[in-house]
C-alpha cells in the first residue's frame, strides 16, 4: 500500500518556529523604540519576514501525537486556508471601492500571507479542540 502522508517537519521544528517568533518580536520592539540607526523599513521587512518563516515551520510541524484524525484535519484546514485567501483577495478591492471610492488596493503579499497563516492556526485549534 502506498503511503500517503504528508511529510510533516518533526515535532522538535516547533521549538524552532517559537524561537524565530521571539527575534522577529525583538525586531520589533527595536522598530519601535529606535536603539540603534538601522532603517526602519529595513527591520519591518525583517519582521515580517521573519514571522512568515516562523509561521512556516509552525504550521509543518507535526502535532505531539500526530494521526489520521489530526492529518485529516490539517488537510481540511490547508484546503479552507487557501479558499480564505482566494476570497480575501477578491473581496478587498470591493471593500477598498465601497469605502475608499477607488478601486486601488494595497494589498502585499506579506500581508495576505500573514492572515492566512493567523486563519490557518486559529481554524486548526478550533477544529482540533472541538472537532
Amino acid at each position: 500500500m502506498k503511503n500517503t502522508d504528508l511529510k510533516l517537519l518533526p515535532h522538535k521544528f516547533k521549538i524552532v518556529g517559537y524561537v524565530l517568533l521571539a527575534i522577529s518580536l525583538v525586531l520589533f520592539i527595536i522598530s519601535s523604540i529606535d536603539l540603534i540607526a538601522v532603517e526602519n523599513e529595513i527591520i519591518k521587512n525583517g519582521f515580517f519576514d521573519l514571522v512568515l518563516i516562523a509561521f512556516l515551520v509552525l504550521a509543518l510541524s507535526k502535532e505531539k501525537v500526530e494521526d489520521e484524525r489530526s492529518m485529516k484535519l490539517r488537510l481540511l484546514v490547508f484546503a479552507a486556508t487557501f479558499l480564505y485567501g482566494v476570497i480575501f483577495a477578491l473581496i478587498s478591492p470591493l471593500g477598498s471601492i465601497l469605502f475608499n471610492g477607488s478601486f486601488e488596493i494595497d494589498l502585499q503579499a506579506n500581508q495576505l500571507l500573514f492572515t492566512m497563516f493567523l486563519w490557518y492556526f486559529g481554524v486548526f485549534y478550533f477544529m482540533k479542540r472541538f472537532n
